[in-house]
């Protein structure tokens, strides 16, 4: 009943069509229209241009002009388009002296547009309406005004990031710190100028506390690195974050983003090509903030973690030690270092690249200057991405952009939505190999037979310490491992795949054929080595979360080079000396002894035999040490299997023996098998999540 008094005394519409019929001088108000003027907004002009005068040649070729013009009609206009260019005709200065143009144009449009719409909002809010409909008056300046602030909050949001950029430019160019390849100063040198000007980025201590930290016992030395490689216990445990610091920014930090053109080419050498081609316009590369994508392991500038070469094992390491104890940081992350770095990577227009390769080098070109060096620098990769939101101008590999993982995990976008951004695809006819690259991997037998013998050594040093969930996933994952290599050579342990076996060896013996390679389907694979029962997800998981595979993958470092430790016979000079004596005999392991059955073996014969086995146990050992890669072929091929389509195949290649006879064992070349995974359609990963 409410309802219905309040729609009758809120019809004015009514009162006056019943006004109208009652005296005829009055004339009834027709509807309003249902497209109301009120949401009706000043509309952006987009920019026009027909010359390119920061090109750097004085006449550029017709098909040059055509090209410039072509691309900046369809950013103008906000459209795809598919452009083809002769090599050699320049298609890279073109492309990019278009671009730029258009984005420094469309900031000044931009900014133009944000001016009148301000004062259409000004002149909203101030408006006042004398007349009796006073209700519909406001009900309508209420609904211009919600719109008009919709859309000025993101120009202003564009425009504050980029009057940051042009302040850190200014006051870049107007001090002595300046680009090193204006300058030709070492970086290390460019690190002592903006520590001056970042004092707050030096530790309290100037390193004194790390310096005169006093070394652990033998014990305590051999407890820790043991404990160490101990995996978490469950997910609930690897859940929470470790660095509380961290994300705390993520909490605070608002994401402020100036409108980016991200430039995808296939390598590093191209992009660093693209950047060369940049420098030929300097009119445009002094105005614009240019960010180059790379991963942990071409900018980490610590020396245990880039010495481990695998971009994986830098990539666990370094998260290792972010996540890790607070005196157990990295140097290089302090949050007031990485800032520093980031501005001097926006206003002075230095690459990461450049930085993390001075930095690296600075132990052997400048001794004298590397501490300096050290406790001014940040880390170029965390630097890197801080610096990301601020960038007009990112240039980044194919799979950066195209993996959802990888553009999330770099920070491009808003958690990796590419919305309202330019993306550009340099050299395209390598788009879907580049695509089907990304979604594949390859292991070998090897890598399966290496991974087998880290994941039965880990068990078996820390079975009776593991709990029932972290047991049971390193079980799976050496189940996984073995029927994998089950497969390559022939042995499959499912019933499908015992099935299948025989029917393809009587179809190579009626055909009188040489093994060759097989195909499955993802589903087709997994029944027929009898893993279908494992949820390879949940698997992929845990392994990725707590670290796992790094504590694995150092266990047998650790483990090989204590095992492989040279032996001294214990003489009267080292036994019963002192307790870290004994414990230095402890962590050596047992000795391996060698039962002599016959007394009439001749000496030189039972020497043999002892050298023989201690090479035997030093070779096991030490083959710890370098299963790391084949644990990490192994996790992207099962992440590959988890993430599979129904266009994905996985090859089987068996293992092969050839030679000239059969009869010597000499004249047989064994050609270890594998297996390989990929996927059918490529263009369908273009779709969807991959790139919006």
């Amino acid at each position: 009943m409410d309802g219905i008094m309040e729609e009758f005394e809120n019809d004015t519409f009514g009162d006056e069509l019943l006004l109208a019929s009652l005296d005829s001088t009055v004339a009834p108000t027709q509807t309003p229209p249902a497209n109301s003027t009120a949401t009706h907004l000043p509309e952006y002009k987009p920019p026009t241009r027909s010359i390119f005068p920061s090109f750097p040649f004085s006449t550029p070729y017709p098909q040059q002009i055509s090209l410039m013009q072509t691309v900046y009609s369809c950013l103008a206009s906000a459209k795809c388009a598919v452009i083809e260019s002769p090599t050699g005709t320049g298609k890279s200065l073109s492309l990019l002296a278009s671009c730029l143009h258009w984005l420094l144009d469309h900031n000044e449009a931009t900014g133009a547009h944000l001016a009148l719409l301000r004062d259409d909002l000004k002149a909203t809010v101030n408006c006042t309406h004398s007349g009796p409909d006073w209700v519909q008056a406001y009900a309508q300046r209420r609904e211009r005004r919600l719109a008009l602030n919709s859309a000025i909050e993101p120009l202003e949001s564009q425009q504050s990031a980029l009057c940051k950029v042009n302040k850190l430019i200014e006051e870049y160019s107007s001090s002595s710190s300046i680009s090193m390849a204006k300058s030709g100063r070492t970086f290390s040198q460019l690190a002592r100028e903006y520590a001056s000007l970042f004092p707050d980025s030096l530790p309290s201590d100037g390193g004194r506390r790390a310096r005169e930290a006093k070394p652990l016992s033998v014990r305590e030395k051999t407890d820790e690195d043991e404990d160490k490689f101990l995996v978490a216990s469950s997910l609930l445990e690897v859940g929470f974050p470790k660095d509380e610091e961290e994300e705390k920014e993520k909490e605070g930090s608002t994401d402020t983003r100036v409108l980016q053109i991200i430039y995808c080419s296939r390598t590093h050498s191209q992009l660093g090509q693209v950047l060369a081609e940049l420098k030929k316009m300097p009119s445009l590369a002094e105005r614009i903030s240019v960010v180059t994508l790379a991963s942990r392991q071409l900018l980490c500038v610590n020396q245990p973690v880039f010495s481990l070469k695998n971009a994986a094992l830098v990539r666990d390491a370094c998260l290792d030690l972010v996540g890790g104890p607070k005196q157990k940081n990295c140097v290089f992350r302090a949050k007031a270092r990485v800032n520093a770095l980031s501005e001097l990577l926006i206003g002075a227009r230095v690459s990461a690249h450049q930085a993390a390769a001075a930095l690296r080098s600075a132990g052997r070109e400048e001794k004298c200057d590397i501490e300096e060096a050290v406790v001014a620098a940040g880390c170029p990769y965390y630097a890197n991405r801080a610096a990301l939101p601020l960038a007009q101008l990112v240039l980044a590999p194919y799979q950066t952009v195209l993996v959802p993982g990888l553009r999330q995990a770099s920070g491009l976008g808003t958690d990796g939505n590419l919305r309202d951004t330019v993306l550009i695809f340099d050299e395209a006819h390598n788009l879907l190999d580049a695509v089907a690259a990304s979604f594949s991997a390859s292991v070998s037998h090897a890598d399966l037979a290496s991974s087998g013998r880290l994941l039965g050594a880990y068990m078996d040093r820390y079975r009776s310490r593991l709990s029932a969930i972290a047991l049971l996933r390193l079980r799976q994952l050496k189940q996984v491992a073995a029927a994998a290599s089950a497969s390559i050579s022939g042995e499959f342990q499912g019933l499908a795949g015992q099935r299948r076996h025989r029917l393809d060896a009587q179809q190579r013996i009626r055909a009188s054929v040489d093994a060759k390679e097989t195909v499955y389907t993802t589903s087709e694979w997994l029944l027929v080595t009898g893993i279908d029962h494992i949820n390879l997800d949940q698997l992929v998981e845990y392994l990725r979360q707590g670290h796992c595979l790094q504590k694995i993958i150092g266990f047998g470092k650790w483990f090989g080079s204590v095992r492989s430790r040279p032996r001294t016979k214990p003489t009267s000079a080292t036994v019963g000396l002192s307790l870290s004596t004994c414990l230095e005999k402890l962590t050596g392991g047992p000795r391996r002894v060698v039962k002599e059955e016959d007394e009439n073996v001749p000496s030189l014969t039972k020497k043999r035999k002892v050298v023989s086995a201690q090479a035997v146990e030093v070779s096991q050992n030490s083959d710890l040490e370098s299963c790391g890669p084949g644990l990490i072929a192994l996790l992207s091929f099962l992440e590959a299997l988890a993430q599979s389509e129904s266009d994905g195949r996985v090859i089987v290649s068996p293992v092969q023996v050839t030679g000239r006879t059969l009869q010597s064992d000499s004249d047989c070349v064994p050609h270890d098998g594998g297996l390989r995974f990929i996927i059918l359609n490529p263009g369908r990963y273009l779709q969807g999540n991959s790139v919006p």
